[in-house]
């Protein structure tokens, strides 16, 4: 296919999507572009088991890490400069999804009373939330979200690569 060709091909797509954006939608939400995602990014036998355990890996640790609002910009501009599968570290960011965000943080903040030591305090679960008290108790969360962000991208590359070494192997039993 030449560039004209492409070119009209683009246009021609571009007048479906103009004329019925539902179109669009359904095709781009589709179980078929679905399953085609995931044979090219997961099961893409260009890269290693490898490469995909510590996509995903990093995409959780990137999840957890407390920079809350920009964690999905950060982790594709390092997912590119580090060469890693861009989709799957995408995927795996998402770990920090509304209805996990509270486990996420008082895992957090639980991990976090592990380095604090003595200053380790319990969440206080009164209607008294108020800067002073998220001030006060802050370094131990911050302390515990990285520690909790290492320790489960550590866990979610090892357990993506065991996965991946498995299927590998039963695929060439299959064969």
């Amino acid at each position: 296919m030449n560039s004209s060709e492409k070119i009209k091909s683009g246009i021609q797509k571009l007048k479906a999507v103009c004329v019925n954006p539902g179109y669009f939608f359904r095709s781009l939400f589709s179980k078929e572009r679905g399953k085609q995602f995931i044979k090219n990014h997961l099961f893409n036998p260009d890269q290693s088991a490898q490469l995909k355990a510590l996509s995903i890996g990093f995409g959780v640790f990137m999840g957890i890490v407390p920079i809350w609002g920009f964690q999905l910009i950060v982790a594709f501009s390092l997912a590119i400069l580090l060469k890693l599968n861009k989709a799957l570290v995408l995927l795996a960011a998402h770990i920090s999804f509304a209805p996990l965000i509270p486990v996420v943080i008082f895992l957090s903040y639980k991990a976090g009373g592990y380095w604090m030591g003595e200053k380790n305090t319990d969440i206080p679960f009164s209607g008294n939330i108020s800067l002073k008290s998220i001030s006060l108790h802050l370094e131990q969360y911050l302390y515990g979200s990285i520690s909790l962000a290492i320790v489960a991208g550590v866990t979610a590359s090892l357990i993506t690569l065991a996965l991946l070494k498995l299927m590998g192997k039963k695929t060439a039993i299959a064969a």
